[in-house]
């Protein structure tokens, strides 16, 4: 049996390849796959902003004070946008010795046009605004019928006096007409 020349590259590979397939793995620790780790969403700008919402409306009065003071401050030198918007629910926050309807609205409507606004926060921003807006204009109305109450509260009173006047000039009539 002759092997030729081809023949003993085809052997020889094959040996090789044998050899090679045999040869000691080092023991290395098995490799460990972890799951992937889920995709973190950063919160949106309307997120942010309602958890610091409830954040502050949960705060002591004292707190808020310092925390109004501290946003104020924030907004002049930052001039950002979150800064503006937390400002602006810092006053409309209800029974607050701060809450300003007005400077809340203003803070709103005075927001840059440029701002970089996602479509959730842009709406809040308009019903905001429109909210403010209707309150202003309810608390208008609500002072003229107060002065209104009141002027028809001073002519009711004089009303009285003259009826109560009256009533007395016609007793005095009937007791001097009495023998």
């Amino acid at each position: 049996m002759s092997i030729t020349p081809k023949k003993s590259w085809v052997v020889l590979t094959m040996m090789l390849v044998t050899l090679n397939a045999c040869s000691i793995i080092p023991n290395q620790p098995p490799i460990a796959v972890l799951p992937p780790q889920p995709l973190a969403i950063a919160p949106s700008q309307l997120e942010v902003l309602m958890q610091y919402y409830d954040y502050i409306r949960k705060m002591p009065s004292t707190d808020l004070v310092k925390e109004h003071d501290k946003a104020k401050q924030n907004l002049i030198l930052a001039r950002s946008d979150s800064a503006r918007a937390e400002l602006a629910l810092l006053l409309v926050l209800p029974n607050t010795s701060f809450r300003d309807t007005s400077a809340a609205l203003n803070l709103l409507n005075e927001w840059p046009k440029d701002a970089k606004l996602s479509i959730s926060m842009r709406s809040f921003k308009h019903l905001l605004s429109a909210l403010l807006a209707e309150q202003q204009r309810i608390n208008s109305s609500v002072n003229e019928l107060s002065q209104k109450l009141k002027e028809e509260q001073k002519r009711s009173e004089i009303l009285k006096n003259q009826i109560d006047d009256i009533k007395s000039m016609e007793k005095n009539l009937i007791l001097r007409d009495k023998p």
